[in-house]
């Protein structure tokens, strides 16, 4: 059954993992350098980079990791893209960074993760970077997306906006990956993840006995940018319920 964003759930708080010692507080009213793009930075944390991707390779074989839907990332190749997935494990983020290797893929995290001291820097390293909480979060953002765009890189940003681990329900999606896409006319790669229990145990499914299956879905292309460069609230719900749809539709297709 067809329903639009409205009609999904928010997360149910008791579902949302909370986030310990995010100490380490983010100033945004200073200034904030969101993403490098410097080449002394890309040599700095290449290291790093490719030893989290080998680890990542190991992960991928441990889970299972089945990708369904690759020829629809060829648009990765003609511009840069907004790419989204649905939140529901510890590994998914780093999953896409894995298929998508070695195109270059920032991540949206949330503030508070970015909080946490060494996670921060293992986090940037990995060429991923803060959601400033509030109203005004978006706009801190829409300029450092728009220039990674600009140089044919790719930005993850996950709707529902919280982990709900080992969920498979759609939640109700966020705005903000869907208007970066409009205010940039960056095409949005939606991927879903279908989980499925490893073995043939009747046991309740565990985040460690999981097979993954990722599946690509075909891009989904802003509306035209208006002259005055608004855009209504009509036009945002029309790409979230679209990419919403896709992501249920697969998952009731997909699972055992």
């Amino acid at each position: 059954m067809k329903k639009d964003n409205r009609q999904r759930r928010q997360i149910p708080a008791e579902m949302i993992i909370p986030v310990k010692r995010d100490n380490k507080k983010i100033d945004f009213k200073k200034p904030y350098k969101f993403i490098y793009f410097n080449w002394w930075f890309e040599i700095l944390t290449m290291p790093v980079y490719l030893l989290c991707a080998s680890l990542v390779g190991l992960c991928a074989l441990y889970f299972k990791l089945k990708v369904s839907g690759k020829e629809n990332m060829s648009i990765l190749r003609e511009q840069g893209c907004i790419v989204i997935a649905n939140h529901c494990h510890y590994f998914d983020t780093i999953f896409v960074n894995y298929t998508l290797f070695p195109r270059h893929l920032y991540t949206a995290v949330a503030q508070r993760n970015y909080e946490v001291p060494f996670v921060r820097r293992l986090l940037r390293f990995l060429r991923a970077f803060p959601i400033p909480k509030g109203q005004q979060g978006l706009k801190k953002m829409i300029k450092p997306v728009g220039e990674a765009l600009r140089r044919g890189c790719h930005v993850l940003i996950m709707p529902e906006g919280d982990l709900c681990l080992m969920s498979q329900e759609i939640f109700s999606f966020k705005p903000g990956a869907f208007y970066l896409s409009y205010y940039h006319q960056a095409p949005i790669l939606p991927i879903v993840y279908v989980l499925a229990p490893r073995g043939k145990t009747n046991a309740a499914p565990q985040p460690w006995r999981l097979r993954f299956h990722q599946v690509i879905g075909p891009p989904i292309y802003p509306p035209p940018r208006a002259a005055d460069e608004t855009i209504t609230q009509a036009a945002l719900d029309a790409m979230m319920d679209q990419a919403a749809q896709w992501m249920e539709d697969t998952i009731a297709c997909y699972q055992p």
